[in-house]
This record gives C-alpha cells, sequence and structure tokens, in this order.
C-alpha cells in the first residue's frame, strides 16, 4: 500500500502514543523518589509501589502541579503512597487519591481526585518502558539479552537534536556503512548492496541481506537480520563468520528537540574477558557518534512518510517498508483502540513492495516513480 499525503513523522507525533517506549535505566527509578519523564512532549511520573512499578500523567488534579516534585511516603497501613508537594495531596499505586490534607482526615474525597495512568509500565533488559495508550504492538524482544554464552553490556545513553524516526530509519538502512562508519566497521569494495528479503507479518518488520564488515581489521561477509515495529525501537542481529552480536537501539521521543537513545548490544564471544567487553562497548559508542555526527547536521528533524517527498533506490527497501509501517501505524492511531487493522491491507500478506519497481537495478526513482 502506497500512502500519499501523510504528514511528517517528529517527535511529538500521535503515533507515538500507541507505542512502548524505553523512558529510563531501571536503577533511575528508585523506591524513594518519583521520577519525571517525557514521552512526545508529555510529562508522566514513574514510581515504584512497595517494589511494583505505576505510571501516571505528571500532574495533581487539584492545581496540576508535577507529582514528580513530590515523594513517596508510607501511609497509616504501611503500603506506599505518592505524595503532592504543593499541597500533599496523597495517591495510592492505583492512583486513586486517599488524603487532602486541607479536608482532614476524615473529608470526603471527590471521585475526580485521581490520577490518569499510562496504559502499561513494564521492566525489560535493564530498562522501564512506558505506553501511553494500548500499543499497537507488544514489547520489543531482545532474546539475544540474557541468553546462554551471550554477553550483554549498556552502551552510552546519549541525548541528541536528531529524532526518533531519523534514528530508526538510520539503524535499519545499510548503504551508509561504507560512508558514515568508514572509520568503524564499513566497507567500500564497489559492490551493489543487496536488497535483501523484507517481509512484515502484523506489526512486525523483518529484513535480512548479507553485506561485508570490518571486524577488527578483518573483512568478513555477514548475514543482518533486521527487525522493527510501529515504534522508536529496532533490533540488528549480525552473524559473523566467528561470532553473533546483537543489538537493540531504543529511541525516545521526549519531546520536539530532544530524544534520549537507549543502547543494548551483546556479543557472543566475551567469555569474561573484561578488556574485550570494554572494546566492545568503546566501538558501538564510536558507531553511534559517527551516525549523530551526521543526523544532527540536520536542520530539522522530521522524517518524511510520503515516498513522493524524497528519492528512493533499491537499496533503501526496507527503510521504505518501515516508513509505510509508520504511515499505517499513524493512521491506526487516531482510531480508537481495539478497532486498528493490521498494516498494509491493501498489500500482499508478508510482503513489502519493492522501491523503483518500475525502475532498472541501481536506479533511482523520482515522485513519478514512487519508491514504495
Amino acid at each position: 500500500m502506497i500512502v500519499t499525503g501523510v504528514p511528517p513523522l517528529v517527535n511529538t507525533s500521535p503515533v507515538w502514543r500507541r507505542a512502548w517506549h524505553p523512558v529510563a535505566h531501571a536503577e533511575e527509578v528508585t523506591a524513594g523518589a518519583p521520577l519525571q519523564v517525557l514521552v512526545a512532549g508529555e510529562a508522566w511520573v514513574i514510581a515504584r509501589f512497595d517494589g511494583r512499578l505505576a505510571a501516571f500523567e505528571d500532574r495533581c488534579p487539584h492545581r496540576l502541579a508535577p507529582l514528580s516534585a513530590g515523594q513517596i511516603t508510607t501511609g497509616g497501613d504501611g503500603t506506599a503512597r505518592l505524595s503532592c508537594a504543593y499541597h500533599g495531596w496523597r495517591f495510592d499505586g492505583t492512583g486513586r487519591c486517599d488524603l487532602i490534607p486541607s479536608l482532614g482526615r476524615h473529608g470526603k474525597i471527590s471521585k475526580r481526585a485521581r490520577l490518569r495512568a499510562a496504559y502499561g509500565v513494564a521492566e525489560a533488559y535493564g530498562l522501564v518502558w512506558l505506553a501511553p495508550e494500548e500499543p499497537l504492538a507488544p514489547l520489543p524482544a531482545f532474546g539475544e539479552w540474557g541468553a546462554p554464552g551471550m554477553t550483554g553490556a549498556r552502551a552510552r545513553t546519549v541525548r541528541t537534536r536528531a529524532g526518533a524516526g531519523q534514528l530508526v530509519d538510520n539503524f535499519l538502512d545499510a548503504a551508509h556503512f561504507p560512508f558514515v562508519h568508514a572509520a568503524s566497521f564499513g566497507v567500500s569494495d564497489g559492490e551493489p548492496l543487496q536488497a535483501g528479503e523484507v517481509t512484515t507479518s502484523s506489526w512486525r518488520l523483518t529484513g535480512v541481506f548479507d553485506t561485508p564488515y570490518r571486524d577488527g581489521g578483518v573483512v568478513v561477509t555477514h548475514r543482518v537480520t533486521k527487525t522493527s515495529g510501529p515504534n522508536g525501537t529496532a533490533h540488528v542481529r549480525l552473524d559473523l563468520p566467528h561470532v553473533t552480536i546483537a543489538i537493540l537501539l531504543a529511541c525516545l521521543p521526549e519531546d520536539a528537540d530532544t530524544t534520549r537513545v537507549f543502547k543494548l548490544i551483546t556479543r557472543g564471544d566475551i567469555d569474561g574477558d573484561a578488556g574485550k567487553l570494554e572494546r566492545f562497548i568503546k566501538e558501538e559508542d564510536q558507531i553511534l557518534a559517527e551516525d549523530l555526527a551526521i543526523l544532527e547536521r540536520y536542520r530539522c528533524s522530521l522524517l518524511p512518510l510520503d515516498p513522493h517527498a524524497e528519492v528512493h533506490t533499491r537499496a533503501d527497501r526496507l527503510s521504505v517498508a518501515w516508513r509505510r509501517l509508520m504511515a499505517d501505524a499513524a493512521a491506526q492511531a487516531l482510531s480508537e483502540p481495539g478497532e486498528a487493522s493490521e498494516p498494509g491491507e491493501a498489500s500482499e500478506p508478508g510482503e513489502a513492495s519493492e522501491p523503483g519497481e518500475a525502475s532498472e537495478p541501481g536506479e533511482a526513482s523520482g515522485p513519478g516513480e514512487p519508491g514504495g
């Protein structure tokens, strides 16, 4: 299905409300203090209530003060409560107000004195995840995290003015490797880049292709499997002849101007070697820095979803398919939860149309020859 006239994807697009987002490292949400996080320009407060995570819109229903400025206290029954710093209103882990100091302990509390909860909050892979509304797809999977033989680590978490959509699109793209990543793993051999196989299943997009890779000064051909969905997260598995590497890039669109980037990495040949793990983390930090060096040069952080807005080639097949998925998700985000249809219903099941099908291989398609 080709969707034209679709607004570009920005960090405050409504579609982000229907997705799971990484909002913090697990250790950032402590038992003693609430934490404010931003998702698509909206503030949420996350807190641990007796070990259980809860997330609410970050404003007290009284005077709309940010609850993240308050504190976690213990009620008379010994359970945790979230207290507002402005007038002391107190809420339990379900968002119900059980104390308004100005009314006294026996004052009648309005039913409207209740916090609006997020659809879901969860902890996975050492991160806290939040879904403002019913998500179109499940929490992103990262099967290699904690798998036998795989060593997991956290690369440097950064904030950037690049958009979450730009970052995922970049992560799915491979044609930039020889240029943006020339100093790390990119290989310039003059050969055409394989378009590979791209499939969709429900809201899950998968691309598989082979490409050269420079690892430790040795150039090898490796199998790349990339997956993503209608969210700011993408997974890549690199199967090299001597090792498997898997990465989860999880991008939080905080507001119109900032994205927080969480990068979780795993590798199968660390075997307890601290020095090797440190080098691996350093290499992955460098790769992200190389991507940001070009993405942050853009004057604006929007990502076009209209296929006529840019010129595509066959090498862009995966990223164009993801843009199509996000265009479908953007349309579904405006529908009522439960009314969402499957993405790309007009397309053949499990098949992503190829950019520039009317062109010769390697030839760019223009506005008259939509690439996707």
